[in-house]
């Protein structure tokens, strides 16, 4: 076996060690907050030591960024595919596609709150954070010029984004309703916030 062949192998297996990581990882930050996860009980999940993931991420911060990121892609995709299948992705649609991924994903929607209000980064961190947004506020950019807005569309694009977290931070954990309750609320909320976008097109 050539060095070379040696050497993909091996890179091949350091990704399926960290997928199973972030697999693990992904799994226990769904049943409970992610902020109470500890680096041993991941570790335990993916079959692997405590010393094992420290040699793929330095900090438990990296890894919730890995996983952040993995839905920040996922976000991407959806809005992508839509728009491949009707060659665009109207208004509603898009706050539609966000509201549903953020009730099918809290860990994604609570990593963002955390680390958009001052959570530990380090400057590697926020490096390869800011193309990962600025990445979804370009998809988000795009389907405002499409619904017709002008001016300041960048500014447009992230009161669109404030405003469908927002819907989040009010009402994705309101007491006393079920989870079919507040996600047929959230989705109501998410289509008069695209109507109200839409009636102030300019």
């Amino acid at each position: 076996m050539s060095a070379s062949t040696i050497g993909e192998l091996k890179v091949k297996e350091r990704e399926a060690r960290r997928d199973i990581i972030l697999s693990a990882a992904r799994r226990l930050f769904a049943e409970k907050d992610f902020r109470s996860v500890t680096v041993r009980e991941i570790a335990r999940t993916a079959g692997v030591s405590p010393g094992t993931l420290y040699r793929y991420y330095a900090n438990l911060d990296d890894l919730f960024l890995d996983v952040f990121f993995a839905g920040a892609r996922e976000i991407t995709k959806r809005v992508d595919a839509e728009s491949q299948r009707k060659r665009e992705c109207s208004l509603g649609r898009f706050c539609e596609i966000y509201i549903r991924f953020l009730n099918e994903n809290m860990t994604f929607y609570q990593m963002m709150g955390h680390f958009m209000l001052g959570g530990r980064l380090s400057p590697e961190g926020t490096k390869r954070l800011n193309p990962i947004m600025r990445s979804l506020m370009d998809r988000i950019e795009g389907i405002v010029r499409q619904a017709g807005l002008t001016g300041e569309t960048r500014f447009i694009s992230h009161a669109l984004f404030s405003a469908l977290n927002g819907i989040m931070i009010s009402y994705a954990q309101y007491p006393g309703r079920s989870l079919a309750e507040i996600r047929g609320h959230t989705l109501r909320l998410a289509a008069i916030v695209a109507g109200c976008f839409q009636t102030g097109r300019r």
